[in-house]
């Protein structure tokens, strides 16, 4: 059973929303947002990572695949080896575009989708 349901509810609670509130955010009916916090029904994909987004949490964690609600990461199985790279927002670093560079090549030359991982990058920069 997905944990959906619960997540949001604590979610839109700790940020003092009443469902009217979260309902106009999301542009859907209030009623809506009981019928996913009870489990009735379930928010569309797109809509699914905009409440992720608004959260500023992941989507695995509104599904709860993870309890941790900052977890950002990227997986892919690449030459029988699962490869993971965890995208930590607090982190902040200063590249060169020649280190980029050189990371790009260093992922690419162990089979990594280098442009599904850039994109997956660009989705979770907005949160």
């Amino acid at each position: 059973m997905s944990k959906f349901p619960e997540r949001l509810k604590e979610l839109r609670e700790k940020r003092e929303l009443l469902n009217k509130d979260l309902a106009k955010i999301m542009m859907v009916e209030p009623a809506t947002i009981t019928n996913w916090e009870k489990g009735n029904r379930f928010p569309k994909d797109d809509v699914l990572i905009k409440i992720a987004d608004y959260f500023d949490c992941s989507v695995d964690y509104l599904l709860g695949r993870t309890d941790d609600h900052l977890e950002n990461s990227y997986s892919e199985n690449s030459h029988a080896q699962t490869i993971k790279i965890e995208l930590d927002n607090g982190f902040t670093c200063d590249l060169t575009a020649k280190e980029i560079e050189n990371i790009i090549r260093q992922l690419d030359a162990v089979g990594l989708n280098v442009k599904k991982l850039i994109e997956s990058a660009k989705k979770n920069i907005s949160l």
